[in-house]
């Protein structure tokens, strides 16, 4: 028999999650909060401690290799009853990753390098057979993803086979990012089934995806905030019309701002292009359409995209040819900080892609838009571009157009892992068309791997660049000494020359031979020096009477 309750008592409430896990703090200890602990520490400290990357990715790397190896001779050794050309095969994978464990651990100082350069070998050849069995194969339902894979393969290969020293810290902070975002989605599963939100599995450790689509299950928004979504994000009913003239409009002012700004090098003018420029909303409207899998809104917004870099760049070289520079074009602040980008550009654009889709999610960050317009630009590079060609410096158009295309890329990719996680991908969908999606996402993530290149090769030029001068800077600092009259204002490093430039009396200066030589010690080579020294006149005039 149900009681009711008497009358002035409050109806007592269902426990909270918190107050289940406060009831039954043990539960917090399962497997997934552990995994995912542990996922984030190391994640982390990949990401925060930099110095330790290499040592821990080789320390990593090593105990995967032991524990797969291990586990495949004890699969041999108990598995009888598999075939013999398993059990080999088996047998011989686990002993070559036992031995190549025991290499890291015992000499891993070229080991890395070594098995990056292996690995990317067969990449690259495995990458260019299924390019060759896509092109001759008769099905062609299997096309499409032979191609996709290839790509992908292929251009993740270029992007390591040129230097792949180069890459081993990136390498480390990209698997550092991946295991922190990988570590929360399983802490916070691991969290769930503490609190009973989700049921405890039986059997087995769940996997990394289970948890996953438990993840993107649990936080679907419904078809209603969908449909509320496609409204903000595409030209359709109602008002079509007057929803393309609006952004066209838009396109167009944005455009003309921009390239006035640069042309009269205005930080602030530009800051507002930035703002009114609708250019984010079509590239948004992509990356919900690529993980919904709405083909005809993927190439409608695609479409919109393309012909607005046309239009943007062309009218740019139209209103710089009419109109002058008032700023020198190699002086120009807009146009060299938009014509070398690095791979902190690509950071900015997927941070501001993921920045974008959150606010464009959640209404209650909407406010934020604006920020991020301003974190990546969109319409500057293309005006750059334009201003470029009308001056008749197509490397420098170059430039700012892989600028763009860093951006557009960076800002796809990330919105669409964030529109996933955020539950505005239908989950029934992506369960159903999860390969077709996958194979929609490959040309992006293929484009954005082969853009890296470029980019990483500059970033690591600029941080050789920036630790020679900082080196340099220590080496005649220390050659100066403390009891010197000589004031240090700038050090230089630019191709084997190290300029210096000083203050002060020339008779203190000391021997340029013990700088060229404490600076090819310190910087490995045979360089050139060169020592301006700019003397201080002090006048005193006593005070009248």
């Amino acid at each position: 028999m149900s009681q009711t309750p008497s009358a002035g008592t409050a109806p007592q409430q269902p426990p909270t999650s918190f107050a289940a896990l406060l009831a039954h703090p043990r539960g917090l200890v399962n497997p997934s909060t552990v995994g995912g602990a542990v996922a984030l520490g190391v994640g982390l400290v990949l990401v925060l401690v930099p110095s330790l990357s290499h040592d821990l990715t080789e320390a990593l790397l090593s105990v995967g290799l032991l524990v797969s190896g291990a586990n495949d001779v004890w699969v041999t050794a108990r598995r009888r009853h598999l075939r013999t050309a398993t059990r080999v095969t088996a047998a011989l994978r686990g002993v070559a990753a036992i031995a190549l464990a025991l290499v890291f651990l015992l000499d891993s100082q070229d080991a890395l390098e070594a098995v990056i350069v292996l690995g990317t070998v067969f990449l690259l050849l495995r990458s260019l057979l299924t390019l060759l069995l896509a092109v001759v194969s008769r099905d062609r339902g299997r096309r499409a993803p032979r191609y996709a894979a290839g790509a992908v393969g292929l251009a993740f290969a270029v992007l390591l086979i040129a230097t792949p020293a180069v890459y081993i810290d990136w390498i480390a902070a990209v698997v550092g990012l991946a295991a922190v975002v990988g570590g929360t989605i399983t802490l916070a599963y691991g969290y769930r089934i503490a609190t009973g939100l989700v049921p405890r599995p039986e059997g087995l450790y769940p996997t990394f995806t289970e948890i996953l689509w438990s993840w993107v299950e649990h936080v679907d928004v419904g078809d209603a905030s969908r449909d509320d979504l496609a409204g903000q994000l595409y030209l359709e009913r109602p008002e079509v019309a007057a929803k393309r003239i609006a952004w066209w409009t838009m396109l167009v002012l944005s455009v003309a701002i921009a390239t006035l700004a640069v042309l009269q090098d205005s930080t602030a003018v530009v800051i507002g292009a930035m703002l009114v420029a609708p250019l984010m909303t079509p590239i948004l409207g992509l990356s919900a359409a690529l993980v919904s899998g709405w083909a005809a809104r993927t190439l409608r917004s695609l479409g919109l995209i393309v012909a607005g870099v046309v239009v943007a760049v062309g009218l740019a070289f139209v209103i710089s040819s009419w109109v002058p520079a008032v700023v020198p074009f190699d002086s120009n602040s807009q146009i060299s900080s938009r014509v070398d980008p690095t791979l902190l550009d690509m950071l900015v654009a997927l941070a501001a892609g993921a920045a974008g889709a959150f606010a464009t999610a959640d209404r209650r960050v909407a406010s934020s838009l604006g920020g991020v317009a301003i974190a990546v630009a969109l319409v500057p590079p293309l005006s750059v571009v334009g201003v470029a060609l009308g001056a008749g410096r197509p490397d420098d158009a170059a430039g700012a157009l892989l600028l763009f295309g860093t951006n557009f890329v960076s800002i796809v990719l990330s919105a669409a892992a964030v529109f996933v996680l955020m539950g505005v991908a239908d989950p029934a969908a992506l369960r159903r068309g999860g390969r077709r999606i996958a194979l929609t996402l490959a040309p992006f993530v293929a484009a954005a791997l082969l853009i890296l290149l470029p980019l990483l090769l500059t970033t690591d030029g600029l941080l050789t660049t920036t630790g020679q001068q900082r080196t340099a800077q220590d080496v005649v600092t220390t050659w100066l000494g403390d009891d010197t009259g000589l004031r240090l204002a700038d050090v230089t490093v630019a191709g084997d020359t190290v300029s210096v430039a000083l203050t002060g009396a020339s008779d203190d200066l000391p021997s340029l031979e013990d700088l060229r030589t404490a600076l090819d010690d310190a910087l490995d080579g045979s360089w050139a020096v060169e020592v301006a020294v700019t003397p201080v006149v002090t006048e005193r005039l006593p005070a009248a009477g």
